[in-house]
């Protein structure tokens, strides 16, 4: 048994189809027994009461009155996790899986790997040859992806929910101090639309938010 844990991030309005798609793929590309919360940040019930979001079957829903940081929705997420789920799963909703990508990862931890993370598929030929040369930007554990022990995860602090952006690198410092077993290169495959959903911010919030995650990461 393990639990996915999905965040919506603020905006949603425009990118239903985008997450529509991730939780489809989630459904339809992972194999029981597992349970879905999702951690919706501007009402569903507002901006998709038109749409057929109850045909997608959730076990746990939250929805939260105001926006809330990725974060704080992945630790609202965990502490309503099953008591029987070993492994939590937190996703992004701009990222796709293929089949038995979450099974592959719940499998390494199941076989004694605290964290473990998936590969994302390039999107470009340049990111596949890059790819291959071992030249990508973007780190291996930069995926919106991660699968975590859930006693791991309790013991090292949940995530710190001040970060708007950068907590994953918050996240991976306390991962690698506590020395936790991780595997980075997996066979378990995933496409991340890397950013896609800051695209939509002002772009002055933007700078901002990620001037005082810098700053916060940096101390």
């Amino acid at each position: 048994m393990f639990s996915v844990i999905l965040n919506l991030y603020d905006p949603t309005r425009w990118q239903r189809q985008m997450t529509y798609a991730c939780l489809i793929a989630i459904r339809r590309f992972t194999d029981m027994p597992y349970e879905l919360i999702v951690v919706d940040n501007e009402p569903i019930t507002d901006i998709m009461k038109d749409d057929p979001y109850d045909k997608i079957k959730i076990d746990k829903l939250i929805v939260n009155e105001k926006n809330q940081t990725v974060y704080k929705s992945y630790n609202q997420g965990s502490e309503i996790a099953s008591d029987d789920s070993n492994c939590l799963i937190f996703m992004h909703n701009d990222v796709f899986v293929v089949e038995r990508t979450l099974n592959r990862l719940n499998d390494f931890i199941q076989n004694g790997y605290d964290v473990a993370h998936p590969i994302p598929v390039a999107l470009t030929r340049e990111e596949v040859l890059g790819t291959y040369e071992g030249k990508g930007e973007v780190g291996w554990r930069d995926t919106g992806c991660m699968a975590i022990n859930k006693e791991a995860f309790l013991r090292i602090g949940r995530w710190d929910q001040r970060y708007h952006m950068q907590g994953e690198r918050e996240m991976y410092d306390r991962i690698n101090e506590a020395g936790l077993k991780e595997i980075v290169r997996t066979d378990a495959l995933i496409t991340h639309m890397c950013a896609i959903n800051n695209y939509s911010k002002d772009e002055k919030l933007y700078q901002k938010e990620m001037k005082e995650d810098n700053e916060r990461l940096n101390k």
